[in-house]
């Protein structure tokens, strides 16, 4: 019997081994695919006014494009091809983060030891009581409680070293005790590439230069700015910042070559990589991290790469970079072996990079029964309008400090008053079971339904975020603790403008004006003027009569940070934020 049971389970094994097989797509079917996804790509370009795209794509383990489209330099009436060298943003974090898997797959880095383990002289000042460690995976995960970045300083004209990222850490507060809550940080990832300095003793960029770049053979991979690619907005050629710290965007590369880290982690790739990095570090990259954080929610976040299931019961992973107005984006499927990298040098090409994703990934459908939805079904959760509580009313009503500016809700009957502040928007929020809130706001006289908001209250922060269609929860800020303003902080209203810019600075923001709002609410508006355009509005919870919070996570700049109101010696108010020093003006 026992035999009998044997040959069934091998029958069994080449029986699944044919179904695979069977499901390998012929060469005909990839030469048409190729054909449609290159007039797809065209098409794309001249709506989008996208000037140059380079493109690299495997399926099922074959090499099915890897070429560019139009320009690199139009001036020059250079194309771009295969090996057009762009500077990739954020995609430079996966650099980084396969260079620390790298040490941890060489044995001189645990995942789960302390980052002050190995640089001793890290530190960080703290809101916080508790001493929790930060943690090599925390960082990698983005689960540090470390802010965004520390924006003055970031662009720079000539590279800094790394190990100018501990002293300004002993300046900076941590946003939340590490694990908690994730923020997207370039400053951990930043103090990442110098953990590798101090473990390997090598500075960093040597250190991915001979143990990534060369055995990986990037040839079209460096640090710091592109050689030969012009970057453009609407096909006007557009100047762009030459350096930031090398480990969160200081990468410049080729599709082709970052379709070689991609292969690190798909099925086949990592066997044909020969242990480059060990199976143990590959499946911890892909796997969600820290799932039961308190404000955890959806994030699906790996060991870097962003995660995502789908319906067909495989894995999305994705990077996006942005280095403005460079584009780059990597996809892939690692159970499939099919991965797409997309990278242009023009800000209008974000749409791009989706659409070119979701056509790779229809064309996968027709073998794996894929959906046009790429994201994997959610239990249906049939909520109903509730009436809250007193209690919780009271907890909701307030202002937030969000990645989309400030929000006020105030009670009216059984709903909010709804005000959107960045809008110029005003609504009315609907309160539905499961801490959901559904916003409505009038558009030229007609009621839409604007967004799903959900609400939750965690360690005395009521926290509020985006419910999308699916379910997927993300977080978006939180509410301004106090109204209670300190005199220090009344005094202090007024115009600030920067006073610290050094000579390898770029200027990034000019003027902030500091006020109380409408609704008794310390806020900072400005704007920033480079790279990028970008509005400015943070609310403020003051703790003291020198300290304020700007309360929330995910922001682009600024969330959870906080702001220090200082007399200078000349008599004049000074506030410190993000390594800014801002001075009034207007006294």
């Amino acid at each position: 019997m026992k035999h009998y049971q044997n040959a069934l389970v091998v029958l069994g094994l080449l029986f699944l081994g044919t179904l695979n097989a069977q499901k390998k797509f012929s060469p005909e079917e990839l030469s048409s695919f190729k054909q449609d996804f290159r007039k797809h790509i065209l098409k794309k370009m001249k709506k989008h006014n996208i000037t140059g795209v380079s493109i690299a794509m495997e399926i099922e383990n074959q090499l099915i494009m890897s070429e560019g489209f139009g320009f690199s330099d139009k001036s020059k009436n250079t194309k771009a091809t295969k090996d057009t060298e762009y500077p990739i943003g954020s995609v430079s974090k996966i650099i980084t983060s396969t260079a620390v898997l790298k040490l941890c797959t060489d044995g001189l880095v645990d995942l789960d030891e302390a980052y002050s383990h190995y640089v001793t002289d890290f530190a960080m000042k703290s809101h916080f009581g508790e001493d929790s460690k930060i943690t090599i995976r925390h960082m990698l995960s983005h689960y540090a409680g470390l802010p965004r970045l520390r924006a003055k300083g970031f662009m720079k004209k000539e590279p800094e070293p790394l190990e100018h990222l501990l002293q300004n850490s002993k300046e900076e507060y941590l946003i939340s005790p590490p694990g908690r809550v994730y923020q997207y940080s370039d400053w951990g990832v930043d103090l990442l590439a110098l953990l590798v300095e101090r473990v390997s003793g090598m500075p960093y960029e040597d250190y991915v230069e001979e143990n990534i770049f060369k055995p990986l053979q990037m040839t079209h991979s460096y640090f710091g700015p592109a050689k030969n690619t012009k970057g453009y907005v609407r096909e006007v050629e557009t100047e762009t910042y030459k350096y930031s710290h090398s480990g969160s965007d200081g990468v410049t590369s080729s599709a082709a070559d970052m379709l070689k880290i991609a292969r690190l982690y798909t099925k086949t790739g990592r066997k044909s990589a020969r242990g480059f990095l060990s199976d143990a570090m590959v499946e911890d990259a892909l796997q969600k991290q820290f799932t039961n954080a308190p404000l955890a929610f959806d994030t699906g976040i790996g060991l870097m790469w962003e995660l995502l299931p789908l319906k067909t019961g495989h894995t999305r992973v994705k990077k996006a970079g942005v280095h403005e107005p460079f584009y780059s984006y990597i996809f892939f499927i690692p159970e499939l072996d099919t991965s797409i990298v997309i990278c242009s040098n023009s800000n209008s090409s974000s749409s791009i990079h989706w659409d070119s994703w979701g056509k790779l990934y229809a064309f996968m459908g027709k073998k794996y029964k894929a959906s046009k939805n790429h994201q994997a079904e959610k239990p249906k959760v049939n909520y109903k309008k509730v009436t809250l509580s007193n209690e919780d009313f009271k907890k909701i009503e307030g202002t937030y400090s969000t990645s989309i500016g400030l929000l006020n809700f105030k009670r009216n009957g059984n709903a909010f008053d709804v005000d959107l502040k960045a809008e110029n928007k005003k609504g009315v929020g609907v309160p539905y079971s499961n801490g959901l809130i559904k916003l409505y706001v009038k558009v030229m006289g007609v009621k839409i339904h604007a967004m799903d908001v959900f609400w939750k209250e965690s360690e005395g922060e009521i926290i509020i975020g985006e419910q999308f269609e699916s379910g997927t929860r993300h977080v978006m800020g939180s509410k301004i603790r106090t109204k209670t303003i300190p005199n220090s902080w009344k005094r202090a209203v007024g115009t600030y403008t920067v006073a610290n810019y050094s000579d390898n600075d770029y200027q990034t923001i000019d003027k902030l004006q500091l006020f109380i709002n409408s609704e008794n609410v310390l806020e900072i508006q400005g704007s920033g003027k480079y790279p990028r355009e970008m509005g400015i509005q943070l609310g403020l919870s003051p703790i003291s009569e020198e300290l304020a919070v700007i309360p929330g996570y995910n922001f682009d700049f600024f969330g959870g940070e906080t702001v220090k109101l200082k007399k200078e010696s000349d008599g004049t108010s000074s506030l410190y934020l993000s390594g800014y020093r801002f001075k009034r003006i207007d006294k």
